[in-house]
């Protein structure tokens, strides 16, 4: 399977304000005073924005001993030794990458083999700070709104967007067939952190489980970096 590249939210500030009038007058003759007073106007106390968390720098130890270990995945799958690269740098439709990502790790998990085999792959990559993170996330999402077809390692390769429920700070799926084989990917931004989590079968790739280890990928490393 293809190792591809991996949102800040917006703060809404409310204001609100009060006033309150009188008025009165005076005559030649006593006049019963007339009085108006208008209640003061209420509105909801406007809600403080919470602070946007703070995500440490993590070395390549610490980053790696965030990735989701073994116990983590679906009945059935066992570690892969044989693959213990931090992934290429291709990209989709090879774009041209804002930043590079300073530490880069990697876990691969499988079950089954033959044309029943699935892999199970989660990884990291951490770049300087969150702004270089969210404009490689902002540049890969771009990127996906026209890529349709590629081709990686003389393999064609045919891309389609996949829906995935909101996680981390911006999220997004992607859906990759080659060579009869079906690759599922889930994106997601938190702080200077891309995480990924795909899956992969000749014969079966479950979006719900990249959903589901991706949403668990990203508690994981946000507990590991809280600042």
């Amino acid at each position: 399977m293809p190792r591809y590249l991996i949102g800040i939210s917006m703060a809404a500030v409310v204001a609100t304000s009060l006033a309150l009038t009188g008025c009165g007058s005076e005559s030649p003759r006593p006049q019963p005073a007339a009085s108006d007073a208008t209640a003061p106007s209420t509105a909801p106390a406007p809600v403080p924005t919470p602070p946007a968390p703070i995500y440490r720098i993590l070395d390549k130890p610490a980053l790696t001993k965030a990735l989701l270990p073994l116990s983590a995945m679906p009945t059935g799958y066992s570690e892969d030794e044989s693959d213990s690269s931090d992934g290429s740098d291709k990209t989709f439709c090879n774009y041209r990458q804002p930043h590079v990502a300073k530490v880069k790790v990697s876990k691969s998990y499988q079950k089954g083999g033959g044309l029943s085999a699935q892999l199970i792959m989660v990884s990291l990559r951490q770049y300087d700070g969150p702004e270089q993170a969210k404009a490689s996330f902002d540049k890969m999402a771009k990127t996906l709104e026209t890529c349709r077809k590629d081709t990686s390692d003389g393999q064609k390769v045919t891309y389609a967007l996949m829906n995935l429920p909101g996680i981390g700070e911006k999220s997004l799926g992607v859906r990759i067939e080659l060579q009869g084989a079906t690759a599922l990917q889930g994106f997601a931004l938190v702080g200077p952190t891309l995480v990924a989590v795909g899956t992969a079968g000749v014969l079966n790739a479950d979006a719900d489980e990249v959903a589901d280890l991706l949403g668990k990928q990203v508690d994981g490393y946000s507990t590991a970096a809280a600042g």
